[in-house]
């Protein structure tokens, strides 16, 4: 009888842990995990406020001490600080249209750290290039605001 009441205390034990409300899913998110919100308006504002005519409003996004990273066709590595990163975007609208938009996004956040893994498509001049990226993000006085960015064209 003690091995029965054992093996059905286990088993209500192992249904309880597997339960979508155990694993944060009913619950709400785990202990210093919270929701994406916060994390997804500064996605919906990178692309949102992605045009010629807003792009100082786009900079506000990232944090001063921001660096870009991004492969090249030669298997090199370019880096670029905020301000680097930012004058090619503005060279860029200033020679034709660009707009960028995400998909198969995938949010990971942990309180006040959040990072992005995303598919885009980024379009220049009438030519539509697809690429990866990852957005490192820090919450910084109750604000989220984009501390890097990696990125490639040259996919595998």
């Amino acid at each position: 009888m003690a091995r029965l009441l054992a093996l059905g205390g286990l088993c209500v034990f192992l249904a309880a842990a597997a339960s979508p409300r155990a694993q944060g899913a009913a619950a709400g998110p785990a202990p210093g995990i919270t929701d994406d919100a916060a994390v997804q308006h500064v996605l919906d504002d990178y692309i949102g406020l992605y045009t010629k005519e807003r792009l100082a409003e786009w900079k506000a996004l990232f944090l001063p001490g921001f660096t870009a990273t991004y492969t090249n066709a030669d298997g090199s590595v370019t880096t670029r600080t905020l301000e680097e990163f930012y004058e090619s975007q503005r060279a860029g609208f200033a020679r034709a249209a660009m707009t960028e938009t995400l998909h198969d996004v995938r949010i990971t956040r942990v309180g006040r750290l959040a990072h992005v893994l995303a598919g885009f498509d980024f379009t220049s001049g009438g030519t539509t290039r697809r690429g990866r990226l990852m957005l490192m993000m820090v919450e910084s006085q109750g604000q989220f605001r984009i501390a890097s960015l990696t990125f490639t064209y040259h996919l595998p």
